[in-house]
């Protein structure tokens, strides 16, 4: 079972994403954060497999939580989400970039692929 943690400003797309990825890839979600600084506490506590990161989540930027997160858990798989995929030069290092419009069945395809 892949343990997710999930990170975005937005507590809507926080729990639609959670509640796509626990029915459809009967996926455990170890943490919902809304904040850069809640991502790394929770990070550490819940060693997820992979993290969903918005690329405009408040506090670092969201290479710099990159960073953080593969000094963390290497072993971590990172999507990053943006608005628009422009930002991908934001999401240096990550495993994967989805823009948070695209259907869900592209998303799902593409923690599939990473995991």
């Amino acid at each position: 079972m892949r343990r997710i943690l999930i990170a975005d400003g937005n507590p809507v797309l926080r729990s639609a994403l959670a509640l796509l990825l626990e029915t459809r890839l009967k996926s455990q979600i170890v943490a919902l954060v809304d904040s850069s600084e809640s991502l790394l506490i929770e990070a550490a506590d819940a060693c997820p497999d992979i993290v969903i990161l918005d690329c405009g989540l408040l506090g670092e930027t969201c290479a710099a939580c990159i960073a953080h997160l593969r000094r963390m858990l290497p072993q971590a798989r990172i999507i990053a989400t943006s608005a628009c995929l422009e930002a991908g030069n934001r999401a240096e290092g990550a495993d994967a970039l989805v823009c948070k419009f695209d259907p869900p069945e592209t998303i799902l395809k593409v923690i599939q692929t990473v995991s």
